[in-house]
């Protein structure tokens, strides 16, 4: 068989295969895309993208008509395909990876498989996974990996937003079951990114994790000087903006806390394997407080209402965003659902505006910011989207009942929000003005 490539299979179309497969396309290839949910298959046919990605959706309809990129739920089509990428979830049951869905995509590929196949997987996976797991699971097919298939990992490294991009041109890691799978995996990758590193997949596997629990413990510290920034009544972001004047210093933004798929996975899959290792319980605490945080802005907001003599059934929150980053629509994991669940089971009405998705965690729906904040007693901003880091003030002021702002993501000036006349809470802000 050629080792050009030329026909692919990707497994799994959500926020990491859609993207991928459509990219892999994009560069000429012939794409099919393999999905269980009937939904996102006659979307896609109808050139209809359901992830709210930039240049996707324009890219999707190009593959499309350029019949480079088909989609289906049948895996007899693997047998057509030179390589198959896996890009199935492998989401946390208490703390643990559930294989359930590789395993299942994994067992379809099996009896598909024929000699000089490549098979990628892009998943979240804890280490060993490739070598103890995907290998000897393939190989009762009869067919050997490194001598008869190719088997490698390839981690994932999509930042939503900006996925395109990085598809094109952020280093990937090439992690192989031995050299030739390697070998193999990185012709098919240089097609689209001529960043590639090979390692192997062992490696590759531990990379994924170090490089999302470093992020994860780097945010923690951050959220800790907040609340530290808080007591002593200093602003944490004069200080971290200063401290990481130095060189060697990159302290990262707190928040009202960490959501996605990965921040909020891929250190407990790491924490599996190290928990009886000394100093292991960092990773641990460190998602322990970044979990805390959401609480910590409810605490705030129950705090202000009931300075503010209000009764907490009688009190309306206004919250903007609930994706649990800005400028996109992904709400996997966001800490906005943690707020809303807890102060609505304070009894307070809750009403929510967010102009990525319609999503509300089974609060009120807003049209517009105005329409969230009429009447409203505070303002709680949890997702840094674009459109919530200029807001009119004036307007907002003139709106709500009791002018509150607790800004979770500190993405509006204190001093300007105060000089209009609001009550401001900011997380970190623990400057009495």
């Amino acid at each position: 068989m050629a080792t050009k490539y030329s026909k692919v299979a990707v497994i799994g179309l959500g926020h990491v295969g859609l993207p991928v497969a459509v990219v892999f396309a994009s560069k000429g290839l012939q794409v099919v895309g393999i999905d269980t949910d009937k939904e996102k298959i006659e979307m896609i046919n109808k050139c209809e993208c359901y992830i709210r990605e930039p240049g996707l959706t324009s890219l999707l309809k190009n593959v499309i008509c350029s019949n480079l990129f088909k989609v289906t739920s049948d895996y007899n089509i693997i047998k057509e395909c030179d390589a198959i990428i896996v890009t199935v979830q492998t989401p946390l049951k208490d703390h643990s990876v559930d294989f359930s869905f590789l395993k299942n995509a994994l067992e379809k590929i099996r009896l598909e498989l024929s000699r000089g196949k490549l098979i990628v997987i892009e998943s979240t996976i804890p280490v060993g996974t490739i070598n103890k797991f995907v290998k000897p699971f393939l190989e009762e097919s009869g067919l050997k990996i490194e001598e008869d298939i190719y088997l490698a990992y390839v981690p994932e490294r999509l930042s939503p937003g900006n996925a395109i991009n990085e598809l094109l041109t952020m280093p990937r890691i090439i992690g192989g079951a031995g050299s030739k799978s390697s070998e193999e995996a990185f012709k098919l990758y240089s097609r689209v990114n001529p960043n590639l590193i090979v390692t192997d997949a062992t490696t590759a596997e531990f990379v994924k994790l170090i490089e999302n629990t470093f992020r994860d413990l780097n945010i923690a510290y951050a959220n800790l000087l907040a609340l530290i920034s808080e007591k002593i009544g200093v602003d944490v972001d004069e200080a971290i903006r200063l401290a990481n004047t130095h060189s060697r210093v990159f302290i990262h933004k707190p928040g009202a806390g960490v959501g996605g798929p990965c921040l909020t996975k891929d250190p407990y899959v790491l924490y599996e394997i190290c928990r009886n290792i000394p100093g292991s319980e960092m990773i641990a605490l460190a998602r322990s407080l970044n979990d805390y945080m959401p609480t910590h802005i409810v605490k705030i907001i129950i705090e202000l209402l009931e300075k503010s003599g209000l009764k907490l059934d009688k009190a309306k929150v206004a919250i903007l965003g609930v994706a649990y980053k800005g400028g996109v629509d992904d709400i996997r994991s966001s800490p906005a659902k943690t707020i809303i669940d807890m102060i609505t089971e304070r009894g307070i009405n809750v009403v929510v505006f967010d102009p990525y998705t319609e999503e509300t965690f089974n609060a009120a729906k807003a049209l517009s910011i105005e329409d969230a904040v009429k009447g409203s007693d505070v303002l709680v901003i949890v997702t840094d989207h674009p459109e919530f880091k200029e807001l009119n003030l004036a307007k907002i002021y003139s709106l709500m009942r009791n002018p509150i702002i607790v800004d979770g993501r500190r993405i509006l000036d204190p001093y300007i929000v105060i000089k209009h006349g609001f009550k401001y809470y900011g997380v970190g802000f623990g400057k009495i003005l």
